[in-house]
């Protein structure tokens, strides 16, 4: 059988970047509404430095937040202390975001893509032995804002060294909007 599983970002990827911080208990009725609408996978939040992602900061109040049932709640994570934090809040899934070009990796996780490709075979073997399910996303798959547009074969690269460490799943991330057809 051959399906299409949704998975929705807008909690975390929505909301990471707006001006205003919605309060917490705003934030768990989204997820419950997305949850009743059918979607059963759900990126919740992010476990990042909350200086640095303010409109995240209340990661583990809002995993407390959220109702049991026949939901995957995952957390986006970039290091070791993210994890911890994830698995203490009782997310199911975590998502490691690793860079596929050194300098957006720089800016945006302050790591290289070969440290970020590192923290997430740690991540992936703690994750796994915590039973938790994960994911590993290529950030950047298209094209870096710095960088510009990224050679298939650095991907495929990156790509290779990240499936050594066994993710349930993989996601080429066009970032910053460019994977469209040429016209």
């Amino acid at each position: 059988m051959q399906y299409v599983q949704i998975v929705e970002v807008a909690p975390r990827d929505g909301l990471q970047n707006e001006a205003v911080t919605l309060p917490t208990a705003v934030k768990a009725d989204l997820v419950r509404l997305l949850a009743s609408s059918g979607v059963r996978r759900i990126e919740v939040t992010s476990f990042v430095n909350p200086a640095r992602v303010p409109q995240l900061a209340d990661a583990d109040e809002l995993c407390g937040m959220l109702p049991h049932g026949p939901f995957s709640w995952i957390g986006l994570v970039l290091n070791e202390r993210g994890l911890d934090r994830a698995i203490r809040a009782g997310v199911h899934e975590v998502n490691v975001v690793v860079v596929a070009t050194d300098t957006f990796s720089q800016r945006n996780q302050g790591v290289t893509t070969d440290e970020a490709i590192a923290a997430w075979t740690r991540i992936a073997d703690r994750a796994r032995a915590a039973g938790l399910r994960t994911t590993v996303t290529i950030a950047a798959s298209f094209g870096c804002p710095f960088e510009g547009e990224v050679a298939p074969e650095r991907v495929a690269g990156v790509l290779a060294r990240c499936v050594q460490a066994q993710p349930d799943e993989v996601a080429l991330a066009d970032t910053i909007g460019v994977g469209v057809p040429a016209g």
